[in-house]
């Protein structure tokens, strides 16, 4: 009768147990150890029957994998051994649990050298062998001294890839891997060939971002998941006069831009100003044909940027269901006044108290979960957690001249006064979300909301 070892403070007890029960054991520590690994599929809504792609993102890690729509993301609960991320998987471990030996077969292509090893839980490598092959498949068998949990890894030229085992019960003296030689094709093995397998890997509590791509329909998803889902990703027409296509994100019961308007039917010096005649402004780009605008780094990262007039757009087109005002907007979109981006902010965790007072309100963190991870100066402190993706277009001064470029990111509201309006800014190093009113004459950003009728 195999026995059970439990730690109590500081002791080792012993006791007996079945075989059963300290496979049932093993299993559960597997759980503990490693996770349960999620499954993730996705569907599109809206105005896509279908989704051509999917681009996932461990914001923590700053790992990705992109995958076809239609295909199963398996996040993989790290545990701090060798993870593989879109790896096409060759081979095979049988049986698996299994009684101290196993073993381990794989198709090779091309004649190489290939490396087999067996890790423990805590990442050494406890039997190792390596053989040069010939294409064809190829038999390994393993032998292990102690019941546990290991990763079997592989590393050929193509990569790495590794199989989570478990062995329950064991009499053997060592641990070792042995090279049984070529075999015939098992059918374990053809089922594998041409089949890729798509995971990231995965902490409790990480956040994803899902960037999902549907024909010129883009999409941002995050959670952090806790078991096996599939996602339901709502697609919108968001398009500009000009034809440009924006990915959209919903956050609670908004959907907004997550990318900053880029509509520019002309450009303006930075020393051209108006509190009442429209101008519209490309970062550092100091001519007014639109072409050479729309050819600089500035245009294709941080979009346009607007004055008070340009904002409104033709009149600043109102609604009479909601008066949201679509000024600049592509249509079935907005510009958002001072209470919706309330709404956003008490939605990624602002309290109400903070949301209706003036200057930096910090409470939630908001500012860090809007901001984008990239594009900011010394890469900035934004998580995206919300996937706004805020980005630092920086702004026109009142008085002329470019301010902030990658520092700042600034951006208009419908509501206004007689000669300022109010806006929202991010700093690179800030947590919180700058709240006041400006002069119409500044050049800053627009982001858009959807229209909720």
């Amino acid at each position: 009768m195999p026995y059970h070892v439990i730690v109590s403070g500081n002791v080792l007890i012993f006791t007996r147990m079945s075989k059963f029960t300290i496979l049932t054991i093993l299993m559960l520590g597997a759980v503990t150890l490693f996770g349960q690994n999620l499954n993730m599929t996705f569907t599109a809504t809206g105005v896509a029957t279908a989704i051509d792609s999917v681009k996932a993102t461990n914001l923590r890690t700053n790992q990705s994998v992109t995958l076809p729509g239609n295909e199963t993301l398996m996040l993989s609960y790290s545990t701090g051994m060798n993870s593989f991320s879109e790896i096409t998987p060759t081979g095979n471990v049988f049986p698996n649990p299994f009684q101290g030996k196993t073993t381990f077969v794989v198709y090779i292509e091309t004649p190489q050298q290939v490396i087999l090893e067996v890790r423990n839980i805590l990442g050494q490598v406890v039997a190792q062998t390596q053989t040069i092959v010939q294409p064809g498949t190829h038999s390994f068998a393993i032998s292990l001294s102690i019941a546990g949990i290991y990763l079997v890894s592989l590393s050929t030229d193509q990569g790495k890839e590794g199989y989570k085992v478990v062995c329950n019960e064991t009499s053997e003296a060592s641990d070792r891997i042995f090279y049984s030689g070529m075999v015939e094709d098992d059918a374990r093995i053809q089922n594998l060939k041409n089949t890729t397998v798509y995971t990231l890997d995965y902490t409790a509590g990480d956040i994803i971002l899902y960037r999902c791509r549907s024909g010129v329909h883009t999409t941002i998803v995050t959670d952090s998941p806790t078991e096996s889902k599939n996602y339901e990703v709502e697609f919108a027409v968001c398009a500009d006069p000009d034809g440009k296509n924006y990915a959209i994100v919903k956050i609670n019961s908004q959907t907004w831009m997550a990318e900053n308007l880029a509509y520019l039917p002309e450009v303006s010096a930075s020393t051209m100003g108006s509190d009442s005649v429209k101008h519209y402004y490309v970062y550092n780009y100091e001519d007014t044909l639109v072409a050479g605008a729309k050819n600089t780094l500035n245009f294709n990262t941080y979009g346009v940027l607007y004055n008070w007039p340009a904002a409104m757009g033709e009149g600043g087109k109102i609604y009479s269901a909601t008066e949201n005002i679509q000024a600049v907007c592509p249509a079935g979109w907005h510009l958002p006044d001072d209470e919706e981006w309330k709404v956003l902010e008490e939605n990624l965790g602002m309290n109400a108290q903070d949301a209706d007072t003036i200057y930096l309100r910090n409470s939630g963190e908001v500012g860090k979960k809007l901001k984008s991870s990239v594009n900011w100066i010394n890469e900035g402190n934004g998580s995206n957690s919300g996937g706004f993706t805020a980005l630092p277009g920086g702004y026109r001064n009142t008085h002329g001249g470019f301010r902030s470029v990658e520092n700042y990111a600034l951006f208009w509201s419908a509501g206004q006064s007689d000669t300022t309006t109010w806006y929202r800014s991010l700093n690179f190093n800030d947590n919180g979300v700058y709240r006041f009113n400006t002069l119409k004459s500044h050049g800053l950003s627009v982001r858009c909301v959807k229209d909720s009728f």
